[in-house]
This record gives structure tokens, C-alpha cells and sequence, in this order.
């Protein structure tokens, strides 16, 4: 089994399609050849001599524009500002100057596109190894589907730092508390069919292949509708080598998991649950509760978070599947993904919006600054729960 962070991606404004020109941005196979060897000779080479070796090791091994990264002079990024503070990393964006390469087919060099805002992420305390350690898992497990790692950088603190497209919207928790009100339930609904299809296609690469710590904090939006899975904070720390230990964010987590039980692809999908949840009402789980052994313990019993509206029947019974407490009765993602996409079909699914819309006519949206001072929302060490051997 591997551990890994991935993110999502379909970004229709880096999907160039530019005539007789292949781009390694876009989220297309490449139609033509390229020459990686071209690149290397022409590009700025790293000061470390283990980090170059492997950044040109990827490049010639690059088929399509997933497997292509560079390293990235540092002080061709500006503008750094914080996007956010992770139990184990921070995140942050920035303006990359020279923005990403592209291969022109018809004249066989190199190009770049326009400068473009990027996203940096580094990790609290994590040697030149585990750096590379985590960078080499991110590249295992990247697809079609994922988002463009476009490289490495190291800032003037000497930490290095994975460089990736930035999405425009942030996080999905940050878009429901600046903009919930401007999304109607089939806004909710292409939302959560979104963030579903990207989860079974984490789930598709294996039984095996989990995400481990899904959360809205690790979802990132290029749009209103479009989310993208990522892991801005990581399930454990870089450094961390104990495998009994259990790290996350306590209200998203299974109670198999926080009794100590392997984590499961079900697991994930009773964090779903609580994403659900969130995007359906404002609400995070258990935002007004101290985020402690106490809850822990209540969830592990079969504690469900209040729901703090009317909601449609069509999304409830699907939500509440999602948390049942035996794994195995939980629906997989790929039959989410079916039932969520029958939204549109028939009277009897507007009715039911009709009626809680007129239910919530009072409705107050969740306020941030209501959250419970000991609730916390990024991943930390639960030193209460340990993997049974």
C-alpha cells in the first residue's frame, strides 16, 4: 500500500489547444514527440546534484505532460503570499514569471507560455530525503486526471518546495463560507458529483489506493463546480516514520478508523459523507464541539453531526449511506458518482427542493467565527488512537 497526495484536474483555461502545438500543461495526452534532451541541455540546472539527477531522471522518462518537471529558480516567483497552514505544511501562492513550457511540434524547440500564478507547497522539518520521498509519491500516483506538478524550487529559508497550478477559487471549505449563498442545490449537486468521480478515480488505481485524509480543507476549486482533490495539509507529517501512528482531522474520520482499524476505500467514503454534509448546509461536522478523545469516542459509538437544515430527501438518504456505520454497507464512490448524476431527472426531486427551500426560509449560513475554539479542521496527531495489530 502507498500514501499519497493528489490532486484532481480539469482546468479548461490551461487546456491549450494552440494549432501544431502540443502543451505539457494541458490535460491532453501529447500527439507528437518531444525533446526532453533538448530541454535538459537549454534548462537551469539544480545545485544540488541528487535533486538535478532525479528531476532529469523524470524528464526522460516523460511521455505526457504529468511526468514533465523542471526546477525553478526561486527568484522567478513573486508575489508569495500565505493560502494556508496545514497540520504538517503551508501553502502558498505565487506569480511564476516564466510560466510553464511547451513543446512547438512544427519547430521542434521549446517555448513558454505567459507568466502564471502557481502554487507552492513545502513541509515543517523535512530533510532533503523526505522532500524527495514525497515528491517521488506524489509523481507515482498522478494520472489523466491530476493536476500539473510543474516542479521544484528551494526559498531563501533553504526549504524546497513542490510547485503546482494554483486553483483560482481555493479551497472548498474557503468558496462555502465566502460564497454559499450563490449556490443552488444543483450547484451543490454538480459539486459533489465533481468531487466524487475524482475520488473513484483515486479508487480505480487500486483497492489498496486510499486517500486517507478527505476533508474540505483538501479540496480546491477552479470554479463553482469544478473541485479538484488535493492534500494542502498531509495525512502525516514528512518526517513521520511510525506506522501505528494515526494522524486527521477527527469529525471527517470513520469510526473504524479512530477505533484503530485499517483505513479502507469505505473509510474515505464516510469522509465523503462529511463533505456532504458541508456543501449541502455551510456547516462543517461538529463545528460547535471540542475536536477531542471525547468526540473520538462518540463517532466510534455511531454519533452523527446535527444537520442544520432542510435538506432535500434525494441528497439525506445518499448523505447518511455514506455514514453508515458498518464499512461495508457504505456505497462505493463510482455508485455515488451514479446516483448523484440522477439530480436532474423527474418532479419528484423538485418537489423536495421546492420544500426545503420554503423550510429554510430563515435559514442563518454558518459563520466561522461560531467554530468552537478546541475544533480544529487540519490533521493532527490522535495519541488516543492506535493501529490494532
Amino acid at each position: 500500500m502507498f500514501q499519497f497526495n493528489l490532486i484532481a484536474y480539469n482546468n479548461p483555461l490551461i487546456n491549450y489547444k494552440l494549432f501544431n502545438q502540443n502543451y505539457i500543461t494541458g490535460s491532453e495526452n501529447l500527439c507528437g514527440s518531444f525533446d526532453s534532451k533538448q530541454f535538459q541541455d537549454e534548462s537551469v540546472k539544480c545545485e544540488d546534484d541528487e535533486i538535478d539527477k532525479f528531476i532529469r531522471q523524470e524528464q526522460l522518462k516523460a511521455k505526457e505532460h504529468q511526468n514533465f518537471i523542471e526546477w525553478i529558480p526561486f527568484n522567478k516567483l513573486k508575489n508569495l503570499t500565505d493560502l494556508a497552514k496545514g497540520g504538517f505544511g503551508t501553502v502558498y501562492k505565487a506569480k511564476w514569471e516564466d510560466g510553464p513550457i511547451s513543446w512547438d511540434n512544427e519547430k521542434k524547440n521549446w517555448n513558454r507560455l505567459a507568466e502564471q500564478d502557481v502554487c507552492l507547497k513545502t513541509f515543517y522539518n523535512a530533510n532533503k530525503d523526505e522532500f524527495l520521498q514525497e515528491i517521488k509519491n506524489q509523481l507515482k500516483s498522478r494520472s489523466k486526471n491530476t493536476i500539473a506538478i510543474y516542479g521544484i524550487t528551494k526559498n531563501s529559508k533553504n526549504e524546497y518546495m513542490i510547485v503546482m497550478n494554483y486553483a483560482e477559487y481555493g479551497s472548498l471549505r474557503e468558496l462555502l463560507n465566502n460564497k454559499f449563498e450563490r449556490l443552488t442545490w444543483e450547484k451543490k449537486s454538480l459539486i459533489l458529483s465533481d468531487i466524487v468521480n475524482r475520488l473513484k478515480n483515486i479508487h480505480k488505481m487500486g483497492k489498496d489506493v486510499i486517500h486517507k485524509d478527505f476533508h474540505s480543507g483538501n479540496i480546491v476549486n477552479q470554479t463553482f463546480t469544478e473541485c479538484y482533490i488535493t492534500d494542502l495539509g498531509l495525512c502525516k507529517p514528512v518526517t513521520e516514520n511510525d506506522p501505528k501512528k494515526i494522524y486527521g482531522v477527527i469529525p471527517y474520520m470513520a469510526p473504524e478508523t479512530l477505533r484503530g482499524e485499517k483505513y479502507t476505500q469505505a473509510s474515505d467514503i464516510y469522509s465523503f459523507g462529511m463533505v456532504m454534509l458541508e456543501v449541502l448546509t455551510s456547516y462543517p461536522p461538529y463545528y460547535d464541539t471540542p475536536h477531542n478523545e471525547d468526540l473520538a469516542m462518540k463517532i466510534r459509538e455511531g454519533d452523527k453531526p446535527e444537520i442544520k437544515c432542510e435538506i432535500p430527501k434525494f441528497f439525506k438518504e445518499i448523505m447518511e449511506k455514506c455514514w453508515n456505520l458498518d464499512p461495508r454497507k457504505r456505497p462505493t464512490a463510482e455508485e455515488l458518482k451514479s446516483q448523484l448524476d440522477k439530480y436532474s431527472y423527474g418532479g419528484e426531486i423538485r418537489k423536495q427542493v421546492k420544500a426545503a427551500n420554503k423550510s429554510n426560509t430563515n435559514f442563518i449560513q454558518y459563520d466561522p467565527n461560531e467554530k468552537h475554539p478546541e475544533a480544529k479542521y487540519t490533521s493532527e496527531y490522535l495519541s488516543f488512537v492506535k493501529f490494532k495489530n
